[in-house]
């Protein structure tokens, strides 16, 4: 007899399982497809805390990154985690007085968080370009390998006792007497007392099989894929409009510089193998996975601005992501009011490599009945769903 269902094979997912499989409890991950092959598998590995909004995002950020340090020897599989520092170039001194206010809100949550110019910049990387203004730069900052790291926290699951269904659709989620009581799938039905809600991009879909209407919806994202060259970069990258845009997308329709409204910002970062990862922007394009030729160019011209040498290196590759984007611009994570055993934990947008192994914390605590290390009420989903029980979705997830 199983006690929880996980449903979604993402790196959310798979840190949920484990660490309530680490519990002691009997769980069973299902996913529509396999292990990391949606979102977790189109995105970059950064491990980024200076993207995090200051107070309690920032806090369970600084967490995540400390439980990174030792999890593959806790998992006992690689994750290619390294805490190599990131960067956030300023072009201009007038984008530098708008970072001021955000670096010292950080600094406050205990953030270890400086600003450099030019040649503090340039000492620590020099593919920068000789004429910015400078740099935000955290040596916290680090990077992992998505793909490595959702499959660590499935294959020590396994290990653990859990069961992993894949290629399982979910077509309903049973609700009555206010408890949830499991799900059907295309593989068949399964039952549980307990059932976590980790479904990403699809979650507004399967929320609604529980009645529930949770305001996630897709935000796409390109990245370029470089040849493997030597490595020459040894921190992660990102830029102020790449967090002006995350946290206020009106920006976007406000500006007049045409990259802006394609939504396009800096994101670089060289992996194990040499491979830049470039991009990137953001867009709803609902559930659109054809790459863009004119976001493709903006982002090639923008990065080549912050990183000249990149002009001269071969595209090998392009993919398009879906970041799972929540209206209000924070996850949605906790038990769902008015529903007995139901829970989720969606939402996180760009920050789910990120706070994956902390919130798998969180969750594990919440359905276990302990008091977890961080208060995510205010990321509760009864902010915005009002309950009404026995309705089915049409889309499986």
């Amino acid at each position: 007899m199983r006690d929880v269902l996980v449903i979604g094979g993402g790196i959310m997912g798979c840190s949920t399982a484990y660490y309530l499989a680490r519990a002691g409890r009997k769980v069973t991950l299902i996913d529509r497809g396999g292990i990391g092959e949606g979102t977790s598998g189109a995105c970059d590995g950064m491990v980024f805390l200076q993207t995090k909004k200051p107070g309690l995002p920032l806090r369970m950020a600084m967490r995540s990154a400390d439980i990174y340090e030792g999890l593959a020897s806790e998992l006992g599989y690689e994750t290619q985690f390294e805490r190599c520092g990131g960067m956030i170039p300023i072009e201009t001194e007038e984008m530098r007085r708008v970072m001021e206010p955000v670096v010292a809100a950080q600094i406050r949550d205990g953030m270890d968080v400086e600003f450099l110019d030019n040649a503090g910049m340039r000492k620590i990387e020099p593919l920068f370009a000789s004429d910015l203004a400078g740099a935000v730069y955290s040596k916290l900052d680090g990077i992992t390998s998505p793909i490595y790291t959702t499959r660590a926290f499935a294959k020590r699951l396994r290990e653990l006792g859990g069961e992993i269904v894949t290629h399982a659709e979910v077509t309903a989620v049973h609700v009555s007497d206010g408890a949830v009581k499991g799900v059907s799938t295309t593989a068949g039905e399964f039952t549980a007392g307990t059932v976590v809600l980790c479904t990403g991009v699809w979650t507004k879909a399967v929320g609604r099989m529980a009645g529930l209407e949770i305001p996630i919806r897709p935000r796409r994202g390109h990245l370029l894929v470089s040849e493997a060259v030597e490595k020459i970069l040894h921190v992660v990258v990102t830029d102020a409009r790449y967090i002006a845009t995350k946290h206020d997308p009106s920006l976007i329709e406000k500006s007049t510089d045409p990259t802006m409204h394609l939504g396009v910002s800096l994101s670089f970062e060289q992996t194990e193998n040499g491979n830049f990862l470039i991009g990137s922007n953001r867009e709803f394009a609902g559930f659109n996975l054809n790459p863009s030729y004119d976001i493709v160019n903006a982002i090639s011209q923008y990065s080549s601005r912050f990183v000249p040498a990149l002009a001269g290196v071969n595209i090998i590759r392009i993919f398009v992501g879906m970041r799972p984007y929540c209206e209000d611009g924070y996850p949605v994570v906790g038990p769902v009011p008015g529903i007995a055993g139901l829970y989720v934990a969606a939402g996180h947008e760009g920050d789910g490599i990120a706070l994956a192994p902390v919130t798998g914390e969180v969750m594990a605590d919440l359905v276990c009945g302990k008091t977890p290390e961080f208060d995510v009420s205010p990321f509760s989903p009864g902010r915005f769903t009002s309950v009404k029980p026995d309705q089915s979705g049409k889309e499986g997830v």
